[in-house]
């Protein structure tokens, strides 16, 4: 993880680290910038996009520090979270004199005010009470309650069949958790199960070229040769899948490739996160461009009655 020279997380980017990133995945809070993200005032009265335990709908979220502006709880984060040899309740290291500090962040949500909370772990490469330039703060994020929940969109858990919504499900709590050979295997499983009907779905849409699809979809029912009709596919794509300088029909297809056992947890933890967003935009588009031409048909039906 190489920083810039000069950086500081914005809140953007800390919103999605709070609400997406799984449990013990780090990110750098700022970097060559002297007391940023070294103080708890640093992260107080942040936004954040969250799906309230109470309402459950995704609410906006605002974090307050309570009493940790001025003490932590150690007692009350035992009860919480369980007492861990990896949380060390310091702010100051005493023989190096690093930052590692353990920060307990509560969010509330903005429509009910349903709490959840976070424990984040704030700790610096480098030593020195006057925090020299060029030191990098980094978080992790080592506890979370509730534990988050699988979540799929609602265009998702109406897409997939219902054997694939519990393996996307289950990816998503790996994922959460930062079991990164489990998220992969399992979202390894739903492509494989549902690139055939993707596919399927995108012959159906009207674009250039896609009677090539056409064709080689029925070619496929024939011979069973993926291979041969994701290459056709390659060269012929939707104006909405198009723009992305990569074929995600292709790239999906190729993550069935090779044994996951080959890679390590964290990269197999960084290929679920990648497959998650590109499976949610290419079905996103799909069931954009079928709506799309189910108005058109409405609308031609409409003026030739």
């Amino acid at each position: 993880m190489e920083a810039p020279k000069l950086y500081k997380l914005n809140d953007i980017d800390f919103a999605d680290f709070l609400a997406n990133k799984p449990l013990y995945s780090k990110v750098i809070a700022s970097s060559g910038i002297i007391n940023s993200f070294t103080k708890f005032e640093d992260f107080e009265n942040k936004p954040f996009k969250f799906l309230c335990p109470k309402e459950q709908e995704v609410q906006t979220f605002r974090t307050d520090l309570g009493e940790m502006k001025y003490s932590i709880k150690q007692k009350a984060l035992n009860e919480m979270f369980g007492n861990s040899e990896k949380i060390k309740n310091s702010s100051l290291n005493d023989t190096d004199k690093t930052i590692n500090y353990i920060l307990y962040l509560v969010g509330f949500c903005q429509s009910c005010g349903e709490r959840v909370t976070f424990l984040l772990r704030a700790f610096s490469d480098k030593g020195g009470e006057d925090k020299a330039p060029g030191t990098i703060v980094y978080l992790e994020k080592v506890g979370q309650s509730p534990s988050p929940l699988p979540m799929l969109s609602k265009t998702l858990e109406k897409y997939l069949s219902e054997e694939d919504r519990t393996n996307y499900k289950r990816a998503l709590v790996c994922k959460s958790n930062g079991y990164g050979i489990g998220a992969y295997a399992y979202l390894r499983r739903v492509i494989e199960n549902e690139i055939k009907k993707i596919v399927k779905d995108i012959s159906e849409l009207e674009f250039e070229g896609v009677d090539e699809v056409k064709r080689a979809y029925s070619t496929y029912q024939q011979d069973h040769q993926m291979n041969k009709l994701i290459d056709v596919l390659d060269g012929h794509l939707p104006t909405t899948l198009k723009g992305l300088g990569n074929n995600p029909i292709k790239l999906l297809y190729e993550q069935l490739s090779g044994g996951i056992h080959s890679f390590s947890d964290e990269l197999c933890l960084s290929k679920a996160e990648s497959i998650d967003v590109l499976i949610n935009f290419v079905v996103e588009k799909i069931n954009e461009g079928k709506n799309q031409l189910k108005s058109v048909q409405a609308a031609i039906k409409s003026l030739q009655g």
